[in-house]
């Protein structure tokens, strides 16, 4: 009886070793896969893209196997006090609109997400499916986080990261050359679709210096999405010396995105002022400028001329952005005190800003509660090597571009960025003073000791 036994305990060890070996493949595709926001498994469900439905599997597989092994970090634990927290709270804002009755009417009609008339506040459907998306998200960050905690390391992940981004880019360059060669579209991967058959992926074009060129968005969908996805590696990848940066760097001056004008220049703030570095970031910015030029003698000027009539509202864009930013915060200012405390319901609208965004969906508690979980582990971490330095300077370029130009929440590689900060914070006080290097790529080696 007690060989049999034996023989069972290990056969069950043996399963459940086995279900986190396969967990532990499905969290590496998903970081790996990140980026990717044109391919999805299914059209009925719009933003089933290719990473969430990973990350689902690996949730049901826990489900199944692994939620009994906390690890580090009791996944199942977060979940049900991050559920409990958000179901009361957005089941509470929804007892004040049946209790005040507020409206959406004053705002344009491009900002509600869901398509029920302006002043239906109870229960609207894009309560459920951005609250949808947002699980996944934090099911990601989670699992995420264990594994940068029971490794050890984020040298895994950020070599995984790398390889997904290179890939990313790569097709970015692809469509690139094919329009120069062929003059059309040459994405054959994306199937996204948004409204009525709409391809997701915007096929934009512009003229440089005399030269007509599709501005890059490879499968993020269009040039400014792209610029988000690829500015934050841009970042740690520069403050880890990683050559790579200068592709990235290429990439994102073809996206022509303001987006990435803007990253870049918080990006110079934080460097000249945060840890006075003018020398270089002087150095760089002369590489850009010569990069522009080399494109061609006009490409300068072009590019300086575009983001400046969207930053001074020359255009279509920029007069859009600016008046869906005017028309939310005017809501938000005209609402009663418990409203602008605690919103109108989690993912109603969706402004061309982060900041009014969340201002008007869950009120002042609701935005500072997001910027607390992306500053609070950053303001508790040393920063005596550069690979601290560039999760400082990831996270605040992300934060800022969410609240100026790209109000997006639900991309993995936000949550990246944001486990590797915490897992800065979380890890045990021996091992805050260095980082082990990652084991399976030079060109990411961390410093081991404080500088």
């Amino acid at each position: 009886m007690a060989i049999q036994s034996n023989t069972q305990a290990i056969s069950a060890g043996r399963a459940v070793t086995s279900s986190r070996r396969y967990s532990e493949i499905l969290l590496q595709i998903a970081i790996g896969t990140m980026l990717i926001q044109t391919l999805v498994v299914s059209n009925v469900v719009k933003g089933l893209v290719l990473s969430y439905v990973i990350i689902l599997i690996y949730f049901v597989r826990d489900m199944i196997f692994a939620f009994p092994h906390k690890g580090r970090l009791n996944v199942a634990l977060a979940l049900l006090i991050f559920g409990l927290g958000f179901g009361a709270y957005q089941t509470f804002v929804q007892l004040l609109n049946l209790a005040l009755h507020p409206t959406l009417a004053d705002l344009p009609a491009r900002v509600l997400i869901s398509a029920e008339n302006p002043q239906a506040m109870v229960l609207r459907l894009s309560l459920f499916t951005q609250s949808a998306y947002l699980f996944v998200c934090v099911v990601f960050f989670l699992y995420l986080l264990r594994r940068l905690l029971n490794a050890d390391g984020p040298g895994e992940a950020l070599w995984l990261a790398r390889w997904g981004v290179i890939m990313f880019v790569a097709f970015g360059f692809i469509e690139f050359v094919g329009y120069l060669l062929t003059g059309g579209s040459i994405d054959f991967i994306s199937n996204r679709r948004v409204g009525d058959n709409y391809s997701f992926g915007l096929f934009q074009t512009i003229q440089l210096g005399g030269v007509v060129i599709q501005r890059m968005k490879s499968l993020a969908g269009e040039p400014s999405m792209f610029a988000f996805s690829i500015m934050p590696f841009a970042i740690i990848f520069y403050y880890l010396r990683d050559k790579i940066f200068w592709l990235l760097l290429v990439a994102l001056l073809l996206s022509t995105s303001t987006t990435a004008v803007l990253g870049l220049l918080i990006f110079a703030l934080i460097e000249v002022i945060r840890f006075k570095k003018l020398l270089r970031f002087g150095l760089v910015a002369l590489a850009i400028g010569a990069i522009l030029l080399v494109i061609g003698p006009q490409t300068l000027t072009a590019f300086c001329q575009i983001t400046l009539s969207k930053l001074s509202l020359e255009n279509a864009s920029g007069i859009g952005r600016f008046d869906n930013f005017l028309s939310s915060l005017k809501l938000f200012a005209n609402s009663n005190i418990l409203h602008q405390i605690f919103g109108r319901g989690f993912g109603y609208i969706r402004s061309t800003d982060g900041f009014t965004t969340l201002l008007v969906n869950v009120g002042a508690i609701g935005f500072l509660t997001f910027t607390a979980f992306v500053f609070y582990p950053l303001f508790r971490i040393k920063y005596n090597n550069d690979y601290k330095r560039g999760i400082l300077a990831a996270n605040s370029v992300v934060y800022a571009l969410i609240m100026i130009s790209v109000p997006e929440f639900y991309c993995f590689h936000i949550w990246f960025f944001a486990a590797l900060g915490w897992y800065e914070y979380l890890k045990t006080p021996s091992e805050r003073e260095y980082l082990k290097p990652p084991p399976t790529n030079e060109s990411l080696t961390m410093p081991a000791t404080p500088d």
